[in-house]
């Protein structure tokens, strides 16, 4: 295995004294010339400080304008809960309504006695309390002998 190597000719570069304004167009036989290679400068574009804060201006009033959507949703969304709540309420209202309605001790005498269950002389309504209260001790209007165990 060989490497062969071939020396690089290394080209003097030419001393201008004038920028030419135009190109000559022919070329000696006697020198060849080798490709000229032309610099690619890139530029990068430069933003200017106004363009960044009216960046950042777009940023922020999007930013704002989406939280104030969600917000504004949010805020549909709990008025409808309660639209929902307060017709839930309102029939809740009724019902209880027409149950009380049905269970009056009125109407529940006149439903016994057209059923002959009872033939209802008072009708006393106990107020409601909780399940958990305790209850007081009951009244006894009526009389009753004392007899002793003895005694039978």
């Amino acid at each position: 295995m060989s490497i062969i190597h071939l020396p690089r000719r290394i080209e003097p570069a030419p001393r201008r004294t004038t920028t030419p304004t135009r190109r000559d167009r022919t070329q000696s036989t006697t020198a060849p010339t080798s490709p000229r290679r032309e610099r690619v400068v890139v530029r990068t574009p430069r933003i200017s400080p106004v363009a960044k804060s009216a960046i950042v201006l777009g940023f922020a009033l999007a930013a704002v304008l989406y939280g104030n959507l969600t917000s504004g949703g949010r805020q549909v969304e709990l008025y409808n809960l309660q639209n929902q709540l307060a017709t839930a309420q309102s029939s809740y209202a009724e019902q209880v309504g027409s149950y009380t309605n049905l269970s009056a001790p009125g109407v529940i005498a006149s439903q016994a006695s057209t059923l002959h269950l009872v033939e209802p002389q008072t009708l006393m309504q106990i107020p409601s309390t909780s399940l958990g209260a305790t209850l007081p001790l009951p009244k006894f209007n009526g009389y009753a002998p004392v007899t002793p165990r003895t005694m039978r």
